[in-house]
């Protein structure tokens, strides 16, 4: 007998659990902006400059969805993102040897950006389908360098049926990011990253 009862008490459990918690697969993809400082270099210098351009991003994830039924509920993403970034690293003044003055031949090169993060956000139903949200997403970046970042982030979203979401989003990273990029805030311009991204959600 008792043994029936701790069977029907974990059935139930885990049945109040699974309407309280929606989870499934989170997909992608938007453009980044590099935030970049107006620091003006004044000659002669032989510091660098970095000018970045990021391209087209993309993600994949999954899900958690806390108290999905209520007006306000709850978001927690695991997400690995890709994007390609396109850099030109360059001295911006010419340089003067044997009494003339030459100029400097940049670099340009392109990189991987890889950012692994889990966001977390608050979210508040306007109507039955529409919501807004606002959250944080702390960010490993894997590549180019291993760099942390805390990105703020707000959304909104659309529920089109039962197995299907859309939303955009917008993230701004708190954290000088591009400083390591560029291999030190010796060699190059400060500088955030942030990102405008829809997304699709698909709960099973």
């Amino acid at each position: 007998m008792k043994k029936l009862f701790f069977l029907l008490l974990v059935i139930f459990s885990t049945s109040a659990f699974a309407q309280k918690v929606e989870h499934g697969v989170l997909v992608g993809g938007g453009i980044g902006f590099p935030m970049q400082d107006s620091k003006q270099l004044i000659p002669p210098t032989n510091e660098l400059r970095y000018d970045h351009n990021l391209k087209g991003n993309g993600m994949i994830g999954y899900r958690l969805r806390f108290l999905p039924q209520r007006k306000h509920f709850f978001d927690l993403d695991l997400t690995i993102g890709f994007q390609g970034m396109s850099t030109q690293k360059y001295v911006p003044f010419l340089s003067k040897q044997d009494g003339t003055y030459t100029g400097n031949e940049g670099d340009e090169f392109s990189e991987f950006v890889m950012p692994v993060s889990i966001a977390a956000s608050w979210n508040y139903r306007i109507t039955g389908k529409f919501f807004f949200g606002l959250g944080m997403a702390p960010t490993l970046y894997v590549r180019p360098q291993a760099v942390f970042d805390l990105p703020v982030l707000t959304k909104v979203g659309y529920r089109i049926g039962k197995h299907c979401e859309l939303a955009l989003s917008y993230q701004y990273g708190c954290l000088d990011v591009l400083k390591h990029f560029n291999k030190g805030a010796a060699n190059g311009r400060k500088g955030h990253l942030s990102d405008l991204m829809l997304s699709v959600y698909v709960p099973f």
